[in-house]
């Protein structure tokens, strides 16, 4: 399905939350920019004649542990957008709509190249099928006005031993995680965040750290909250049907 939407009613809306240089819509538009990775040039394309199976055939790979999306792709979203900012980020940002008229966002970076090197000792416990998510699909994708609702960008990956966490060392010493290998990569815009607590011999395993109760991270089972989280996010998005 595609929607049209006023391009210069987008831009205004965008313009409350980032800086666009350049907002394309049409494959045309997309593919002036060389540096457009070339399966959202498929997208867009596809887009122009009503059809979105190379997006979800991209985004396939993740429906068994992230349903919640494969739902948003197929009866939530309006339309996608090539958009690069004025630092030259480049980003596919994924429209709906809220209450028939509320344009609303979110933004999927390019793929990482490479690891971020703070990132590259805990790199290895990541859950396969995440670190896939950003070397293939998008560096991060989240609800674009508070870049959260999703998994974070890995330049905003944060361990819980930053300061930003204010953990002080006796607190530290008793909590049940070493917290200079757990990682949050997803927050949920209230303060929490959804952590990988990468140590052991297999996966890193899932951990809440809630702000309200800093000393009792939660296990979770991480794909599972993530899902959950985002689909109820998504609820009050407006339906156009499967």
């Amino acid at each position: 399905m595609t929607t049209e939407f006023d391009k210069n009613a987008v831009l205004n809306e965008l313009q409350k939350f980032v800086q666009p240089a350049a907002l394309m819509a049409t494959p045309a538009e997309a593919e002036a920019d060389p540096a457009v990775p070339v399966q959202w040039l498929r997208f867009i394309d596809e887009q122009e004649h009503g059809r979105r199976l190379a997006l979800l055939t991209e985004w396939s790979d993740f429906a068994a542990e992230w349903p919640s999306v494969q739902d948003f792709l197929r009866t939530m979203l309006k339309r996608l957008y090539v958009l690069r900012e004025q630092d030259d980020t480049l980003s596919l940002l994924y429209l709906y709509t809220v209450g028939g008229n509320d344009l609303n966002f979110y933004r999927g970076r390019a793929p990482i190249t490479e690891v971020p090197e703070r990132l590259r000792p805990i790199w290895d416990w990541v859950p396969a099928k995440f670190r896939d998510f950003y070397t293939q699909l998008h560096d991060g994708w989240t609800f674009l006005p508070a870049n959260s609702m999703g998994p974070l960008p890995v330049e905003d990956w944060a361990f819980l031993s930053d300061d930003k966490f204010d953990i002080d060392d006796d607190t530290a010493r008793r909590l049940p995680i070493d917290i200079s290998r757990t990682v949050a990569v997803f927050h949920n815009g209230a303060g929490d965040y959804l952590c990988l607590n990468c140590v052991g011999n297999g996966e890193a395993t899932g951990v809440i750290w809630w702000h309200e109760d800093p000393e009792n991270p939660e296990p979770v089972d991480f794909w599972g909250v993530l899902d959950a989280w985002v689909g109820i996010f998504l609820e009050e998005a407006d339906r156009h049907g499967a």
